[in-house]
């Protein structure tokens, strides 16, 4: 094995660790020229900055805990961090292995794929064992008060690197098996694409469980209460409270045996098979395309195979993240108030308050269609391909429409169908003003939809590597956070003043009332602005 084979593998793979934080110093090279400047470098220096910042992102929640007496949440986030860790090491791993598309290209040079492998494993770790860096605190922060003196910390260390380990055998033994289900399935992109966005909302969706009941917790009457201890992770804890004991046993020593024959499996059987994994599974898939190619119905409808492409277009996994990862840590940060209050709002939010809910509706719907979402790079995600249709003998309108509602259909059903349930199941809102609710929601999501459509026509752009990048034209950023304030804000006043209106003037259906028609009419005002400046001159805005 050449090592220094493998470092040189390594500096070329970390770049497929993370294709954001390349295109970031991509754009960070192109502003500040620097002439010294050596990509894997600047990946690795962001990387270590990221890995001290997650060494002490956490500290505060360890801190001012007796783990010594609270063995419970000791492995709960134990637990929690290490599912966390694992999912990222995979997400990256299998970025680095199978999106990158680069086997072929060291097939035929004097590289073994062991070499290969490692390389990438290396490669992966910067990012990949992110959520695995505030265990370290935790460890330290722990084992001390347990044992009181210095040799905590060599035994922190020591245990840390035993997580870590633990979890990339698991990351990889789920990279070498999901990998290559993936490589073989026709529709690889989609499955892949799904598979990286649900990757990245259960980490996302982890981290907002964590706060939440981080935050109960500390609300006990400042009495912190134990809960009961993980299986497996606990022995992290019995192993150096008493390491002797059937708990260190069971739950830790056994564990770590399985974990080295799961090392020798992947030195065995994993590792050189990678190459014949890859080139040959891609290359069944390939002639099973070419079966199902040629086995076609010529007469397939114009509509159908427009309707699949567009479909295309959006699988992406940074996309799918992006645009539905507010809607989901809105919804997350509202729940737990929402539901605690459920018995108050239930009973103050009668039928006649429609107009309240109308709004609430229109801010959550503005929340779901922002610039960095599906809608607001829909046009630019077909690059070249746009040219393509453009040139076809089918009316490009048409062509453009049908793409927006679909689209547009698509990012709001789920949100949607969230706040929904929401409504009806946990607030138990009356149909009156769950539809009031649902209208205020669609009227508005559509609207802004139109206006987000309308603005990547004004910045398009279809020579784009990475979707990040349509994320920050025209500041978009910024425009999204000013939609977001004036959502929180603007909304939240209107809303506190109708409720003192309809209160002072006990007429609430007559306030509720005139605050829908006032909503109503601006929307319906902002719908004839787009329908004359935008859709009447479409095609005005591709005149190539």
């Amino acid at each position: 094995m050449n090592w220094s084979t493998i470092w040189e593998l390594v500096k070329i793979n970390v770049l497929y660790s993370n294709p954001q934080g390349m295109t970031a110093l991509k754009k960070k090279q192109a502003k500040h020229s620097k002439k010294d400047f050596k990509a894997y470098k600047e990946m690795i220096k962001s990387q270590l900055m990221l890995t001290l910042l997650f060494l002490v992102i956490y500290l505060f929640m360890f801190i001012g805990i007796d783990f010594n007496q609270n063995p419970g949440i000791f492995s709960f986030y134990i637990a929690l961090f290490f599912v966390m860790g694992t999912i990222s090491a995979f997400t990256t791993l299998y970025t680095i292995f199978y999106e990158s598309n680069d086997v072929k290209l060291y097939v035929h040079l004097p590289i073994k794929p062991t070499e290969l492998y490692i390389a990438k494993i290396l490669s992966s770790l910067g990012i990949g064992s992110l959520f695995l860096m505030p265990l370290l605190s935790l460890l330290v922060i722990a084992y001390w008060q347990i044992l009181g003196h210095f040799l905590a910390i060599p035994l922190a260390i020591v245990i840390f690197l035993l997580l870590l380990l633990s979890s990339n055998v698991l990351a990889i033994y789920l990279n070498a098996i999901i990998g290559k289900l993936i490589l073989a399935s026709p529709h690889r992109k989609l499955v892949s694409s799904l598979m990286m966005f649900f990757s990245s909302i259960g980490s996302i969706g982890l981290i907002l469980y964590l706060n939440a009941t981080n935050n109960t917790r500390m609300s006990q009457d400042g009495h912190i209460q134990d809960r009961g201890q993980v299986p497996y992770f606990k022995g992290f804890y019995h192993v150096i409270k008493d390491p002797f004991s059937l708990d260190s046993l069971v739950h830790f020593i056994i564990p770590m045996l399985i974990i080295i024959l799961m090392i020798y499996g992947i030195i065995k059987q994993v590792m050189p098979k990678y190459y014949d994994d890859i080139l040959y599974t891609e290359l069944k898939v390939t002639r099973k395309k070419r079966q199902t190619d040629g086995s076609k119905d010529p007469e397939k409808s114009l509509e159908q195979l427009l309707r699949k492409h567009h479909l295309f277009t959006i699988q992406n996994a940074s996309l799918l993240t992006s645009t539905f990862l507010t809607p989901l840590i809105f919804f997350v940060s509202m729940f737990f108030p929402v539901y605690n209050a459920r018995g108050f709002i239930a009973n103050f939010l009668g039928s006649d308050y429609f107009g309240i809910t109308f709004l609430i509706g229109m801010i959550l719907g503005s929340m779901s269609t922002l610039p960095t979402s599906i809608i607001g790079v829909a046009i630019s995600l077909e690059k070249e391909n746009l040219y393509f249709f453009k040139s076809l003998p089918i009316s490009f309108e048409k062509f453009l429409k049908d793409k927006f509602l679909l689209l547009m259909t698509i990012q709001i059903l789920l949100p949607l169908l969230i706040y929904s349930i929401l409504a009806l199941f946990v607030l138990k809102l009356s149909l009156l003003l769950l539809i009031a609710l649902i209208v205020g929601f669609l009227s508005t999501a559509f609207i802004q939809g139109q206006l987000m459509y309308k603005k990547d026509c004004h910045y398009l752009n279809l020579n784009w590597q990475d979707v990040s990048q349509l994320f920050t034209r025209g500041g978009n950023q910024w425009f999204a956070m000013f939609v977001m304030f004036v959502g929180m804000m603007v909304g939240g006043a209107v809303i506190a003043l109708t409720i003192f209106l309809s209160m002072r003037t006990q007429n609430p259906f007559a306030i509720n009332f005139a605050l829908t028609f006032l909503l109503i009419v601006i929307l319906a005002l902002i719908q004839v602005y787009l329908q004359k400046s935008f859709w009447k001159k479409l095609n005005r805005f591709f005149e190539f």
